[in-house]
């Protein structure tokens, strides 16, 4: 009975991966095979650790989290033995990758990179992704790599505050930019100019 049980908690992850289709976190799938009680944590742990040794599962690790998905193999296995899995079990991961595969997909990434320049300084590239659209990407140059994983960490650790302020900024129009603008557009013409005629 506990062979059968276990084998039939390993299958319910496979097709959990499988319907939906991308890959999830840990708390993801514990959120549906634990939080529902088909299985406790250990025993997750247990078929997640297994699962991965028969190259049923793989994982990869981006944006500092490790996501798993189901292999080539794994959707084989899952394609002989899925009418092993209860129909309640069946209709119930259906269920839920439909109301939830939206909210995992549109999971929003928050990037941070830097890299050493020619003139002996660092761009920090920082960017919010969502799904394949870009939220927000901007690139910072400082001076030292210290300054660049500062920028970096600061970016990740607080990226609510700093992208809410930087669109409430960039959407209103603050008393006096109209003038700050002329004296920007009036800088960036004096320096094209004087690079054109270097002799003036």
């Amino acid at each position: 009975m506990r062979k059968k049980q276990l084998a039939e908690n390993k299958l319910l992850i496979l097709f959990l991966l499988y319907q939906m289709d991308i890959p999830m976190t840990v708390t993801q799938i514990t959120e549906f095979a634990v939080d529902r009680e088909y299985m406790d944590y250990f025993s997750f742990q247990e078929h997640m650790h297994e699962l991965q040794e028969e190259a049923l599962v793989d994982e990869k690790y981006e944006n500092e989290t490790t996501r798993y998905f189901i292999t080539a193999d794994g959707e084989q296995v899952l394609n002989y033995f899925s009418k092993q899995i209860p129909n309640e079990k069946r209709v119930a991961v259906l269920d839920y990758t439909t109301k939830n595969k939206g909210s995992i997909k549109k999971d929003i990434n928050v990037l941070a990179n830097y890299f050493y320049n020619k003139e002996n300084d660092y761009t920090v590239k920082c960017g919010i992704y969502e799904d394949a659209k870009t939220l927000l990407e901007i690139n910072v140059t400082v001076p030292s790599k210290e300054d660049a994983k500062l920028l970096k960490k600061n970016w990740k650790e607080n990226i609510p505050y700093l992208y809410g302020n930087i669109l409430h900024t960039l959407l209103q129009q603050p008393e006096g930019i109209e003038e700050k603008s002329l004296e920007i557009a009036e800088a960036l013409a004096k320096n094209k100019k004087r690079k054109k005629n270097p002799a003036e």
